[in-house]
């Protein structure tokens, strides 16, 4: 299966819809509230079975019956599975009483065990990531804004491919790769090859197998490699959330007729999904989920109305903003609609597009941040490691730092000036905060201070916004770095829209400290 075909990873499900046989009975002041109507054809049919979507959420085992509950859902959901799921499990966890986060492409079916605690059971295929919570962002990452990525820990590295582009990254630097062949396989060995602007080439190997990293606590689905002119480099990588059935989420009506009342159909991005005909107190509510692997065609599976557990599917074929239904099947017994159900997409956003600015939800306290006048030594030394690598000597160079969380795991990076400073501006490094480490992340010259934490989000890292000459420039994170040079950003007079959060709140640093 291709990848952009089967992915969200994306998660928990709540859908309504109704679309069967159920009518009110009409007394005075009621309206008759019927579902379209049904015909006398009746044919025998097993429900359907489509390859694979992604999900993400938590994972929990009880007498060791594994569950699963996706993000923003409050239901557990039965695993069904024939892969190594125990043993990942294992490795990962050695408590049970405690969840762990899980990304894996499955499938989602009703339940012939008529005993099964839940109305639905979800079939993991492939395990793309495992993590204790401490490892992990969990449900708030986005996983829309890459197509895979890698890392590997010694030595340090880590890639991000987005598009036909293929960012690396080491302690030392960061590369621009365009890739030849952006096309990933997400069941097969992938050979990618890619150069960036100097010519040098990164060869990319990647293939579905375990790996674990981080003493064994974080699991990815794929063994990878990377052979650049700076040398081998092995890791864990895994794929992203591209899949073509997010399109189909949003909001969809059938508008009321003479005959029949309105219909609100709503299809969640976790793929849960939910129907709602007529109005109150006449309401008919019905809640599942739903399904796709191909383009232009969508299962839609109701298992819940009121408190009585169903199993009636219905699938819809896409036609531009409408999606239309010709049956209804019904505990494996399939009847057509005397007229096609007809439903038109209300809701043109289907979920954060891989552009989109804002990616995770943060509430920020306006405040002004200003170096310390103590000297902060952990930011000494990830900059003294900076310039051995580089094998620079900084005995002349003088820093002056602040700390805040730019990417919203939590943890707080490093925001370095260095003392090399003109009138166009100051050097900056900014470090990221990983597993109490920091990590060399970006390197931007000429950029003056104060700096605005802008609103915006790329890649879940906010946008920075410095100001020279009344004119704004805006850095944004590219997926492993902000800009080398913000003299080549276009800029503007008006400010982003700002968080509150001021870093060099003071304007350029007064006190500089020794990074020898």
């Amino acid at each position: 299966m291709r990848f952009f075909q089967s992915l969200f990873f994306t998660a928990p499900f709540a859908l309504i819809l109704s679309a069967c046989t159920i009518t009110q009975p009409q007394t005075q002041n009621k309206t008759q509230t019927s579902t379209p109507q049904l015909t006398e054809e009746v044919v025998h049919k097993a429900f359907s079975s489509i390859l694979e979507n992604s999900f993400r959420g938590q994972l929990t085992t009880e007498n060791n019956q594994f569950y699963f509950q996706a993000c923003a859902d409050d239901q557990q959901y039965t695993i069904v599975t024939d892969t190594e799921l125990a043993t990942i499990y294992k490795k990962i966890s050695n408590n049970t009483q405690k969840p762990v986060y899980i990304e894996f492409a499955g499938e989602i079916n009703f339940t012939t065990n008529k005993r099964a605690k839940t109305p639905v059971a979800l079939r993991v295929d492939r395990i793309h990531h495992m993590a204790l919570a401490q490892s992990s962002l969990q449900c708030a990452k986005p996983l829309n804004t890459f197509r895979f990525k890698a890392k590997g820990e010694d030595p340090y590295w880590r890639i991000n491919m987005h598009d036909n582009q293929l960012f690396f990254a080491t302690k030392a630097s960061n590369q621009s790769y365009l890739l030849g062949n952006a096309n990933f396989e997400a069941t097969q060995i992938n050979h990618l090859k890619s150069s960036n602007a100097d010519g040098q080439q990164l060869a990319l190997n990647i293939q579905p197998g375990h790996c674990y990293m981080s003493d064994d606590k974080e699991y990815w689905g794929y063994i990878t490699e990377a052979e650049t002119v700076y040398g081998h480099f092995n890791g864990c990588g895994q794929p992203g959330w591209l899949e073509t059935s997010t399109t189909f989420a949003g909001y969809y009506l059938k508008a009321a007729t003479n005959q029949s009342p309105a219909i609100n159909l709503t299809l969640n991005e976790n793929h849960s999904a939910e129907y709602v005909q007529g109005n109150k107190p006449y309401q008919i509510i019905k809640t599942g989920y739903w399904k796709s692997n191909t383009p232009d065609n969508v299962v839609v599976m109701l298992t819940q109305q009121d408190d009585q557990s169903i199993q009636e599917e219905i699938i819809f074929k896409q036609s531009g903003l409408s999606i239309s239904s010709y049956a209804i099947n019904i505990s494996n017994i399939q009847t057509s609609f005397a007229t096609p159900l007809t439903f038109k997409k209300m809701n043109l956003q289907a979920g954060l597009s891989e552009d989109e600015t804002v990616q995770i939800t943060r509430q920020f306290t306006a405040q002004n941040i200003a170096p310390k006048m103590q000297i902060d030594t952990e930011v000494q030394a990830a900059l003294r490691q900076y310039f051995k690598i580089h094998r620079t000597d900084p005995k002349q160079t003088k820093f002056s730092s602040v700390r805040f969380d730019l990417n919203g795991d939590g943890q707080d990076e490093a925001i370095a000036f260095l003392d090399w400073c003109s009138s166009t501006g100051c050097e900056m490094i900014v470090f990221e905060s990983k597993d109490d480490n920091l990590v060399f992340s970006s390197r931007i010259s000429r950029v003056y201070a104060p700096i605005t934490v802008a609103k915006s989000q790329h890649f879940s890292w906010q946008s920075l916004a410095s100001k020279k000459d009344q004119q704004w420039s805006q850095l944004e994170f590219d997926g492993l770095s902000y800009p080398l040079k913000i003299h080549k950003i276009a800029s503007s007079e008006q400010l982003p829209e700002p968080t509150g959060v001021v870093l060099f709140s003071q304007g350029k640093p007064n006190k500089w400290f020794p990074i020898k």
